[in-house]
């Protein structure tokens, strides 16, 4: 039943998340809301996988790459909306090929912590990039969003976009250097709660007509965002005696 719950829930509550921001973003007429509140629940997933270690990991897999590929075609959206900086492109794609050689050297499985959520035995990788790093794929993923910063023309107006995917990869970084299960709930838990509030108060600020009172397609949006906040939990965390076994 549990199973059957995080399968359907979890894609469910993803697909009227989109919906509901969209739908929001379009009769409020704002971009800013569109894309500040579908930029970042990745990041909310990887650490309710790592955290809890609970769910499927094909699931797992699915609904992160796909909530990814819309945060990463969100960016890339406003981002070639601006003129051209060959600067900027060359680090971005420098951060891109670094982060797809190592997650080709890690496998797709321990990409998306196998050994956390399907407890695949532990593996010390030595090719490169790893023979260089121990965590490259988070220094792509910073390269490639701080290389969006060096566009003056970006930065002007996305600035607080790309410092918050910098930021909350740093966390992740953090997050995986925890040495204990609670520890990484903890740490985990607080950059990604901080990072959600600091993005929708950025989206608040950045909206046009933010300076209103609030509308009914702006508090739909954001309604959306805790509904699915909520179920996505449901859907990832154990159940609560299973929990306090963990953490005990």
């Amino acid at each position: 039943m549990r199973a059957a719950i995080a399968r359907n829930g979890s894609t469910l509550s993803c697909v009227l998340l989109l919906l509901s921001i969209l739908i929001g973003a379009a009769l409020e007429d704002s971009l800013a809301l569109a894309v500040y509140l579908l930029s970042f629940w990745h990041y909310y997933l990887y650490w309710l996988a790592f955290a809890f270690g609970a769910i499927s990991l094909e699931i797992f897999k699915r609904d992160a790459v796909a909530m990814k590929t819309i945060a990463v075609a969100t960016l890339a959206a406003v981002y070639l909306a601006a003129p051209i900086d060959t600067v900027s492109l060359i680090v971005i794609a420098v951060g891109i090929l670094l982060n797809v050689r190592a997650a080709m050297a890690l496998g797709v499985d321990r990409t998306y912590y196998g050994h956390e959520v399907a407890g695949l035995p532990l593996l010390r990788i030595t090719t490169f990039p790893y023979s260089l790093t121990a965590h490259p794929m988070i220094l792509g993923n910073v390269a490639a969003f701080g290389g969006t910063l060096i566009n003056p023309v970006f930065k002007e107006q996305w600035w607080p976009l790309a410092c918050l995917h910098v930021g909350l990869n740093i966390g992740l970084l953090a997050m995986e250097l925890a040495s204990t299960r609670r520890r990484a709930v903890r740490i985990g838990g607080v950059a990604v709660f901080a990072g959600t509030i600091v993005a929708a108060a950025v989206a608040a600020v950045a909206a046009p007509g933010s300076g209103r009172a609030l509308t009914v397609p702006t508090a739909l949006a954001g309604l959306a965002a805790i509904t699915c906040a909520s179920a996505l939990y449901l859907c990832y965390a154990p159940p609560e005696k299973q929990t306090a076994r963990r953490t005990s």
